[in-house]
């Protein structure tokens, strides 16, 4: 099994919160799995349109499954691009 350590994102957003913000986030990978908690994030940057946000508390299981639900668009992404060429 290959890990992948997430340690934050970029959302795009109409409304953006200061820089330093602290911040819960649920993400719903799809509609028949349950949601992934990071129980605490801070907004690193703010634009116009988007934050950067650095995740600082999750559980260890949410943490796995995060990088599962990436691992897979990244294996989903790789083969469409490979099928494209």
């Amino acid at each position: 099994m290959t890990a992948i350590f997430i340690g934050g994102c970029t959302l795009e957003t109409t409304t953006t919160l200061p820089q330093g913000t602290f911040i819960e986030l649920v993400i719903k990978p799809a509609s028949d799995e349950e949601p992934i908690k990071i129980g605490t994030a801070m907004v690193c940057s703010s634009r116009p349109e988007s934050m950067g946000i650095r995740f600082l508390e999750m559980v260890t299981d949410d943490k796995n499954r995060l990088s599962q639900v990436i691992l897979s668009l990244l294996v989903g992404q790789s083969l469409h691009s490979n099928l494209l060429s």
